[in-house]
Parts: C-alpha cells; structure tokens; sequence
C-alpha cells in the first residue's frame, strides 16, 4: 500500500512539474510576444510603400533584407552550408503572353483568345504533319511517330481534379517528352471539366511568371479549346491531319526568387537531430489598375499576419529553443502558384526526412475572433497541442471552413505534404467564406489599420505556444491513419 501511494504522488508530482513548465512557458510568451511589437512588423510589411510586395518587385527584396535583419537580431543562425547565408535564391522566369497567333486543322482556323492560348514556351512558324498522341503519356510518344511533327493532347489526366494545376504541373513534362521524341510543338486540349475556358483564356492572357526548373528552351506550347468544332472532332477520331502553327511575339524575363531561412538548434541531444519547420509566405500580388483611386494590394492578412507569426515564433524561441531543432522558412512567389516552397522541397537547404513536421501560417482574413482555424484539423496527430495552445489564449480551434474549396492544397503546407512531411496551416479563424472575409482578401483594403490587433495578439500567442510544443514534444508526430499523404510519409521516412 505504502509503494503505491508512493507511485501515484511521484506521478503527481510529475503532473504538477509537468503543468508548472507549461504555464511558464505561457507567461514568457505573454511577455515577449505583445501586440506592439507585432503591430511594427505589420505596419513595415504591410506599408504602402512596399507596394504590395509583389514577387519579383525591388519592394519583395525590402522585405526579405528586413526577414534577415529580424533572424540576425534574435539569434536565429543561417542554414549550415548555406553558401548565399540566410537566402535560398532560385531561378523564376516571367512571361508576357504573345500578341497574335493561330492554329490550323485541315483548313479550318482557330484563332488566337478566342480558341488559343500560349501556355509555355517560344514562338513559332510551322505547317506539316499534326498527330493527337492521348494524353501524352511516355508510352504515348512511344506509339505514336511525332518526329517532325505538331503535337496534341488531351490536357492532364483521366484522374485530374485540378485542372489549373494540370495545365501548371503536368504539362511541362509533356513537352519535354514531346521535345525528346523529336516534335516541333505541342497543343493540348482543354477537356478539362471545372475550368470555363474564360477563366483558362484570362489567365494565360496575362504576364506570369513560373519556375525555371530546365535551362534547356521548351518547345512552342498552346492551349486549345475543347469546341463542338467539326474539324477538331474528326481530327481527335482520325489522330492526323495537315495543319499549321503561328505564335508571334511571345517575351521571357528573368526573375530571381528568394527564400529567406534561418534555424535554431535543439537542447536535446537526440531531439534535436529531428526538426521542426515553421513556414510562412511574405509576398503577395503587388499594385493593379482598379476602378478605384487605391491600386495598391498591401496584403496585411495575407500574408503579413503569417510573416509576423513566423516572426514572432522566431524571436520567442531564440531566447526558449525546445527539444528539437527549428528551421525558420519564408516563402516567395506563393501567390503564384507555391513556386516558393515547390522549389524549396526539391531542393532543400536539408534532407527532408530530418523534417517531422510542417507549420504553416497563411490565411486571407478572418472574420471569428473567438478562434484560430486550422484547415487541416484531424489529419495529423498534432491536433491535441494546437487546441491547448490556443485554449490557453482563450481562443477555441475550428477546421476547414469550406472543405469544397481545397484550401488545404493551396498553401505552402501542401509542398511538405506532398513530399510526406507531415503539415498543417494554422491561421486567423474564419467560420465561413462570407462578404466580410471576402472584403479583405487580396483587395485593396486589406491594411494593417483595419486588423484587429487585441485579436491577432491572442493569435500570435497560440501560434508560439503551439510551435513550442511540437517542437518540445518527445512524441513524433505523424499524419493520421487513412490520410491521403500517408503514404508518402511511409516513402520518405520508412519505419521509424
């Protein structure tokens, strides 16, 4: 009897020891992380005079030259082995769509906007043979003799739910295909469902920039329309045809993109050989020509908030590093379609699978002050830290606001998961996708001095606190059974 009364008040006690640690782990955050301090990050990020912070603007270096000077201020070091320091920089191209051009099938003439698009590539001048290879996959130019020849395919892939994506992602290695196989060009057709070709036609028709990945000159790459047209049906039945290929004026700029990454090494010896990574990205879409006399974007929801959370998880654990190391990561070009992290996990600064977790901060607003939303609640087993966190502040957690909209995949957390690591977004509450949140996000409005700092305090708060304890944690954090980025952490991390 004696023994056991002992046991339960060792047991007790370590409770209690356990409960004293967390709670002063909680009045240090309330010191150091205050929404003054947040505020000065806002309002320098967010000012008008960095322009909204546009990816590939002077106003874009500012700011990560101003994440640099806040990493050296609170003793963040730069990634060992990093020869450019606190940067990652990498290669972005910006391309101005051409100003005319058209395809011919088999006499009939389909013309630029209206049923063409240029997707990628350089100009062209051809007529010859054109042959439909399917959707172009590597047994497809084997089957089929495009050598000499224009190339069309069916644009993505029978699975496709995204069909933007395809066009981004699926298509340049097409044309590589296409281009090792001895083709002139590739034409896909947009039979894609999801995507009006009005939206296809506004995007494309608009100067982008895209990642640089191969040094090597693509080939002539459109996008064609999915029409009722006569000739484009017999042309699909019959795999050939005579035609011709004409895009005039097609321009590319180069574009340095830049990372801005910092780390904290773990107090555990066994711990800190394992890291957790905080991410968030700084840029967003700079100044528009509106019908309104403001024309500049300054972003301070999205994604000062998540910068400054960044930030202020940065400064906190310089002066408490946890158990685990932390790598500080601030992403560019998100708002271009991730092109920022997507580069960063295939060729990151460290192995990936030294990488237990993601934590990712972005959001467009919010519109509940009594919460933070984590879009990716029940995926991973973190979801128990991430509650208390912010239960401490007196916010509760919500999830997905709108599962429909995939939001989950569309922030730089989707990069780590794709690759395994487990990830999740943490952000400003937002109950629904309503006219207020909506207000806000990438508009004009969207200015420090309509943020709700009393709020964002609480948030900033939780945000660290949440940091703190995976990064403290001795438990490993995983995906859940069942998800759908399970097994690619099985693939990069084996058995552990």
């Amino acid at each position: 009897m004696c023994f056991k009364n002992s046991l339960l008040l060792l047991t007790c006690m370590a409770l209690a020891g356990s409960s004293f640690a967390q709670k002063k782990i909680q009045r240090h955050i309330e010191k150091i992380v205050t929404a003054p301090d947040a505020l000065a990050h806002l309002t320098f990020l967010a000012a008008d005079e960095m322009r909204g912070r546009n990816t590939g603007s002077p106003e874009i270096d500012i700011a990560a030259n101003y994440l640099k000077t806040q990493f050296i201020q609170n003793g963040i070091a730069p990634v060992e082995g990093n020869n450019n320091g606190y940067f990652q920089d990498f290669p972005m191209e910006k391309i101005i769509p051409p100003v005319a051009g058209s395809l011919t099938l088999a006499g009939t003439v389909f013309a630029w906007k209206d049923d063409l698009v240029q997707l990628n590539g350089v100009g062209a001048n051809l007529q010859g043979d054109v042959v439909f290879v399917g959707y172009g996959k590597p047994q497809d130019f084997e089957t089929y003799d495009v050598r000499g020849k224009i190339v069309v395919a069916l644009a993505g892939s029978p699975e496709t739910v995204r069909p933007l994506r395809a066009l981004l992602r699926e298509s340049p290695p097409k044309n590589k295909l296409a281009a090792a196989h001895g083709a002139l060009a590739l034409v896909e057709v947009m039979a894609l469902p999801g995507m009006p070709w009005a939206a296809v036609q506004s995007y494309f028709s608009a100067d982008r920039i895209v990642l640089k990945n191969d040094p090597s000159q693509p080939l002539p790459h459109v996008v064609l329309r999915n029409s009722e047209s006569p000739a484009l049906k017999a042309f699909l039945e019959s795999r050939h045809a005579q035609g011709t290929l004409e895009v005039k004026g097609i321009r590319s700029k180069a574009i340095r993109g830049r990372n801005v990454a910092g780390i904290i090494r773990g107090t555990d010896a066994t711990l800190g050989q394992q890291w957790v990574v905080v991410s968030a990205h700084y840029d967003h879409v700079g100044v528009k020509h509106n019908d309104t006399p403001d024309s500049i974007y300054n972003g301070a929801r999205d994604n000062a908030i998540g910068t400054v959370a960044l930030l202020e998880a940065a400064r906190f654990l310089g002066q408490h590093p946890p158990k685990r190391s932390v790598l500080f990561v601030a992403f560019t070009a998100e708002e271009k379609g991730l092109l920022g992290s997507e580069w960063y996990v295939n060729h990151p600064l460290m192995p990936l699978e030294k990488m237990v977790f993601d934590l990712n901060c972005d959001g467009g607003g919010y519109n509940d002050t009594s919460i933070a939303t984590v879009v990716a609640l029940n995926r991973t087993s973190v979801d128990k830290q991430m509650q208390e966190a912010c239960a401490a502040f007196g916010l509760g957690l919500g999830g997905d606001p709108a599962p429909e909209q995939t939001l989950y995949d569309r922030s730089d957390n989707a990069s780590f998961a794709i690759k395994g690591v487990p990830a999740a977004n943490l952000s400003p509450g937002v109950k629904t996708f309503d006219e207020g949140l909506m207000k806000y996000y990438h508009q004009p409005p969207d200015e420090v001095g309509s943020l709700d700092m009393t709020y964002l305090e609480k948030f900033f708060r939780a945000f660290v606190l949440t940091t703190f304890r995976i990064a403290d944690d001795k438990v490993l954090p995983v995906w859940i059974k069942g998800d759908k980025y399970e097994e690619a952490g099985k693939k990069l991390y084996g058995a552990h």
